[in-house]
């Protein structure tokens, strides 16, 4: 299927339309790859689900028009959840605005349901209904979702970017039922959790006889009540295409009580179908009335849709791979993979997602103290100044002038510093050059770097200030169109300054015992994602020209560069050479001695997973252990293979959950290992595991996800890994390279169009023979980033069989110095 994107006054403009390179060059019918149902299941191996949700969006768009489902603790926490196998489930209602794919519930706001019978969405105090339907009922394609609900209602989604757009379906003209409750977000999707907004803090006013509805929602602090402690407003204009019905006196039908509606419509006649436009604004009403009156004034539902289907087309043709060009051609399995491709492009495309309205302004970050330390789950919001994009205009370091076109949000860092923030610096980095003067801004706004950006609102629900290495990772990888000179600022403000804090939560946790002692005691992955942090500044710094670290507001020394390469070296305080695991020290003596080495503590996963999510240090990290061979080992252990790559991996020893002492997909501190073995001389290894992951973790299934989708970062890795690299060291200049699983491909880096080839299908010789670059052979497992921009033609020779290519060349990147 087909489907949608955004519209100015019927005129296509998408905010989230990609460059035109795809059309200049051909654009292949991409779209039809795409499901959007992969990864609403929980993996039978993580126990985990991608939490994405069906709805219908454009690239980068506002709006997620979609359904929100029953959730089960955090599984569901994108607003849709069923079983791999269901044939039926339960829409608790659809709401405008979903996340991509996150551990924790947020957004979810605007919830509605049509129906048959006069039932209201939500009861009295706020709990949702919830209608039956059948998955063969079901459908979703990019910018478009539809059900026939059990209650007879068929209902068809489409979305630009800041506005949605319905039509319902009724089986008569007495049934044109439809009701609306702001009292309702994502927290209404648990029963623990359900029924606690006041409608004291929304509002919903109906005019023109139901015509117009207007009004104001709470989008719940995220990750309540482990994130942030601010809740958001979420204004909304809706326009119907019919009036209500006249009610006898006394009905409570077509009147507002307690923050909600049940609106019956007049359906006289042969159309029994109502149309509803809508747009949303952080801001205001107006605001929301203007995205509506901007995007989608009066354009029918089938133009709606098939410009989303042409914005999302365009963007997916970022990557072409050449097979997609004859879908008639497919064996099941050609296309199969294909869909798990580009499903997973479209992935990483949904988020950041837009958050200024089309007259530039959204909600500023600059909450004022006190500070609550508790979130009002009553749905109470703080005051916010406005702001506007027209005054977040910066100079560049050659004194020009930079004017960022939007406002971004949905940064889930410590999820897309891995490879997310990446693949979007290479693939759109005028995007990615906007979200990273978003996040500046935001810095500039609440004090320091935010940590995970939902609304307008900070979060610390992972250890880190990663909006470092993402910083670091996406100038590297090729947006650099923002204000660096602010940027260095709050950089060195983060890792030097231990009162650096944004809306009060610090930037570098309990920054003066880390900073006096090396590391943090009694734990091991926070120490972790520190050092990592500590590398990306040094990083980040280093490659900014001297005028820009010489700049008065920012004056970084070389010294300064030093200390933080230093700093990311402190790892070592926190190995245990007795079993060569990196594990946790207890707090110093009384005498300032480092305390003694204890078990470690890991988020989320586990040691061995862990172990290799630094890939700046592996080098030292291999001569810790005792040398390559010991790191071949560890290695074939963690992913249940063995030199000879004869043994075949299962989905429990792949992705065995957070638990597990094996490899764990589903989460991203272990997506850099498979690379590591490039590092000690078994390139051919990392070759086989890589595409066992491929094939083995990721399906096209409901439960086709190996884990949370964390916004676009595990469908970041996929991309990555079927073009043949990834960026194991984050922002090292650099790519690891493995076997890319498709013949060919033309990936547009910016205005650079680079050509992948290989001369054998992947799927029968999944080895590399060699690689010449432009004509000229590559002997290394690892490609320069300014290589990679040079080189128009990649051409892989492959083998159904183990070869000893790059084996005697050590990866040659800045981090990657040679290992025993």
């Amino acid at each position: 299927m087909v489907a949608g994107a955004a519209l100015v006054l019927g005129v296509l403009q998408p905010a989230g339309a990609a460059p035109q390179h795809g059309r200049q060059h051909g654009e292949l019918p991409l779209t039809q790859y795409v499901n959007p149902f992969i990864g609403t299941a929980v993996s039978p191996t993580s126990g985990y689900a991608g939490n994405v949700n069906p709805g219908a969006q454009v690239p980068f768009g506002m709006v997620d028009f979609g359904p929100d489902t029953p959730r089960t603790n955090f599984n569901g926490s994108g607003g849709y959840l069923t079983d791999a196998d269901a044939t039926n489930g339960r829409i608790n209602f659809f709401s405008l605005t979903h996340l991509n794919g996150p551990g924790c519930p947020g957004q979810g706001v605007v919830g509605m349901m049509p129906a048959a019978t006069p039932q209201p969405v939500a009861s009295d105090t706020g709990v949702p209904t919830g209608v039956g339907f059948q998955t063969a009922n079901e459908s979703a394609s990019p910018g478009y979702y539809s059900v026939r609900l059990d209650n007879k209602v068929g209902v068809r989604l489409t979305a630009t970017t800041r506005t949605g757009m319905a039509q319902f379906s009724y089986p008569g003209t007495d049934s044109g039922y439809f009701s609306l409750d702001t009292r309702l977000n994502a927290n209404s999707n648990m029963a623990s959790t359900a029924g606690k907004v006041s409608a004291d803090n929304t509002a919903l006013d109906i005019a023109d006889h139901g015509r117009v509805l207007t009004g104001k929602t709470v989008a719940p602090a995220f990750c309540t009540p482990y994130g942030t402690q601010f809740n958001s407003n979420v204004y909304f204009y809706a326009e119907f295409d019919k009036s209500l019905r006249a009610q006898p006196a006394g009905s409570t039908l077509n009147t507002v009580r307690h923050g909600a509606a049940l609106l019956q419509y007049d359906l006289t006649g042969a159309d029994h179908t109502l149309t509803m436009r809508v747009g949303i604004s952080s801001v205001s009403v107006a605001n929301a009335k203007l995205n509506l009156k901007t995007e989608n004034a009066r354009s029918r539902f089938g133009q709606v849709r098939a410009h989303a289907d042409a914005a999302w087309n365009t963007r997916l043709n970022s990557v072409q791979i050449d097979e997609a060009a004859r879908p008639g051609r497919l064996t099941g399995t050609q296309r199969d993979n294909l869909t798990k491709f580009y499903t997973a492009l479209y992935r990483v495309f949904g988020t950041p997602t837009i958050y200024s309205d089309v007259n530039g302004e959204y909600r500023s970050m600059a909450a004022t103290p006190p500070y609550p330390s508790t979130v009002d789950t009553s749905g109470g919001v703080d005051r916010r100044p406005v702001a506007n994009v027209a005054d977040d205009t910066f100079t560049r370091p050659d004194g020009s002038t930079g004017h960022p076109r939007y406002h971004y949000t949905g940064l889930s860092m410590w999820d897309t510093y891995r490879s997310d923030a990446q693949l979007l610096a290479m693939l759109a980095p005028k995007e990615a050059s906007d979200v990273m003067q978003s996040l500046v801004v935001d810095g500039e706004q609440c004090g320091a770097f935010p940590h995970w950006v939902d609304a307008s609102d900070d979060s610390t629900p992972m250890a880190g200030d990663n909006a470092l290495p993402v910083l670091a990772a996406s100038y590297d990888f090729g947006a650099t169109d923002f204000d660096v000179t602010t940027a260095a600022r709050l950089v060195k403000q983060s890792v030097f300054d231990p009162t650096s804090a944004c809306n009060g939560r610090a930037s570098m946790a309990n920054a003066k015992q880390y900073l006096a002692d090396g590391y943090y005691p009694d734990t091991t992955s926070p120490n972790i994602e520190q050092y990592a942090v500590d590398h990306a500044a040094a990083t980040f710094l280093s490659a900014l020209p001297a005028s820009v670290r010489s700049d008065p507001t920012v004056q970084v020394s070389q010294a300064d560069i030093a200390k933080l390469d230093d700093r990311a070296t402190w790892w070592r305080h926190i190995f245990d050479p007795n079993n060569d695991t990196i594990a946790a020290r207890k707090p110093p003596t009384s005498s300032g001695e480092p305390g003694e080495l204890e078990a470690g503590w890991y988020h989320e996963s586990t040691e061995p997973n862990y172990f290799w999510s630094f890939g700046y240090a592996w080098p030292q990290l291999i001569d810790a252990i005792g040398g390559k061979a010991k790191a071949v080992d560890r290695l074939n252990t963690l992913f249940s293979v063995d030199s000879a790559l004869t043994k075949v991996p299962t989905l429990q020893q792949l992705n065995g959950g957070q638990d597990s002492q094996g490899f764990y997909m589903g989460n991203e501190m272990g997506f850099p290992a498979p690379w590591a073995y490039n590092w000690v001389g078994k390139p051919a290894s990392t070759q086989y595991v890589v595409q066992q992951l491929l094939h083995t973790a990721f399906g096209t299934s409901r439960d086709g996800l190996p884990g949370n989708d964390d916004m676009g970062a595990e469908s970041s890795w996929y991309v990555f890994a079927s073009l043949g690299m990834f960026p194991a060291s984050q922002a090292d200049g650099g790519l690891a390279l493995s076997t890319p699983q498709f013949p060919s491909a033309t990936v547009h880096l910016g205005n650079h169009r680079l050509r992948i080839r290989t001369d054998r299908d992947a799927s029968s010789a999944p080895f590399i023979r060699s690689l010449r670059a432009d004509g000229h052979n590559q002997q290394g497992s690892w490609l320069p980033l300014n290589t990679l921009r040079s080189t128009n033609t990649l051409r892989y020779a492959l083998s159904a069989s183990p070869t000893s290519w790059a084996s005697t060349v050590d990866p040659a990147g800045p981090a990657a110095k040679p290992a025993s």
